[in-house]
């Protein structure tokens, strides 16, 4: 059975908290692409940031997505911290080709059943990588949505508990299934 989970949902929804939650408890954890990508263009002034080449950004996440894919292992519990069709709803927001994150999100599965973060009003915050406002946050949410209905996946909203209840709340789903 696969074991690759994703964790996904608005930016601001406390995807970030939970996984390291689940990373405390001992759970294996790969990373959001976004946040290495913006610090690695940045530190050398590249143009692969969504501010300077939304094509760019997105090519290098999705390589660096890819990369991951590949690297986890295929039999252990893994969380992954956003999931290659997360990349089909950003193209969607920058109005860009989907052509190359479909075919890729097709290719490499992920076990079907999806960890969604609602967004969360009460926990929004804004920082240096993220700019979005919560309404467009909401937009995105619903494109993630699509994105993975479209596949087949099986979206489960994560209640809007503290953390702890959160990762209980997810752990519990995993060991029924």
């Amino acid at each position: 059975m696969n074991q690759l989970y994703i964790l996904t949902g608005p930016p601001g929804s406390g995807k970030t908290s939970i996984l390291a939650e689940l990373s405390k408890r001992g759970f294996p954890i790969i990373d959001e692409p976004a946040r290495l990508v913006l610090a690695q263009q940045r530190l050398i002034d590249g143009d692969g940031v969504y501010d300077k080449n939304p094509f760019l950004f997105k090519e290098l996440m999705l390589s660096r997505m890819l990369y991951d894919y590949g690297s986890a292992p295929k039999h252990d519990l893994v969380f992954f911290d956003r999931g290659l069709p997360d990349l089909i709803a950003y193209s969607k927001c920058f109005n860009l080709d989907i052509g190359s994150e479909l075919k890729a999100s097709h290719a490499h599965r992920y076990n079907p059943t999806v960890f969604f973060a609602p967004a969360w009003e009460k926990i929004y915050i804004n920082d240096a990588e993220r700019r979005l406002t919560f309404d467009a946050a909401q937009v995105f949410e619903n494109d993630l949505r699509q994105a993975y209905a479209e596949l087949g996946y099986q979206l489960i909203d994560i209640p809007l508990l503290s953390v702890s209840e959160r990762v209980n709340f997810i752990l519990n789903i995993i060991q029924s299934v």
